[in-house]
């Protein structure tokens, strides 16, 4: 196994299914002692259903996997509600340029703990810059200095771009779509059995340990 193995992770960074899965992929990598990457793909909801996604929808779902994952969930309290997520999947890119896949996953990730955990509006510069110190406890090759100097100066839209229109042409379910390296791919895994009923979501059936599986019998 090399370092280039990777698994692609189609989602978009505030959807909370998306951030219970690349959570759990990487336990499993850790557990396991896998070199492989979670490469994170850009797949924008607001460009998929041309509409932001309202923070009741957030809010409601963020709620119900909270009792599944407690670590990662608390009540986004902030004043301030991302009015796009454009930004975030930039500095995702920017991180990309400057340092490469491993650190673009660790600053995804970070993007994520720091809206979903923390209640950061991550799509203005100070949340950004938030995030950024979180990618840097994770990863310390991370430098936010470069990183924002990348995400202000360079034209990182053209790569979140670039993902949406590949993945146009992919078989993309929802948020999150893994790409195993055997070619197969798996949609929200885990965690499909669900629906919104009420105004609530009602999650049945989970399995916590199906991403791990899928993982290992797909390398």
């Amino acid at each position: 196994m090399t370092s280039e193995t990777t698994v692609d992770v189609w989602s978009d960074i505030h959807c909370p299914w998306a951030f219970v899965a690349v959570h759990r992929l990487r336990d499993a990598r850790a557990e396991q002692g896998l070199d492989v990457v979670l490469a994170p793909r850009a797949w924008p909801l607001e460009w998929v259903n041309g509409r932001g996604t309202p923070h009741a929808i957030v809010a409601t779902e963020t709620a119900a996997l909270a009792s599944h994952e407690p670590t990662l969930f608390n009540s986004y309290t902030n004043e301030s509600w991302p009015s796009t997520f454009l930004p975030a999947f930039e500095l995702v890119a920017a991180a990309r340029r400057v340092h490469g896949l491993r650190v673009a996953e660790d600053v995804d990730y970070a993007l994520r703990l720091a809206f979903f955990r923390d209640g950061v509006d991550v799509s203005i510069r100070a949340g950004l810059l938030d995030a950024l110190t979180i990618a840097r406890e994770l990863n310390a090759q991370a430098d936010p200095d470069q990183i924002l100097e990348a995400w202000l100066h360079s034209n990182t839209r053209a790569d979140v771009a670039a993902d949406f229109r590949i993945s146009e042409t992919l078989p993309i379910q929802g948020s999150p779509q893994i790409f195993w390296p055997d070619g197969t791919t798996t949609h929200n895994p885990g965690m499909t059995d669900h629906h919104w009923d009420g105004g609530l979501v009602r999650i049945g059936h989970t399995d916590p340990g199906e991403a791990e599986r899928l993982l290992l019998a797909t390398m």
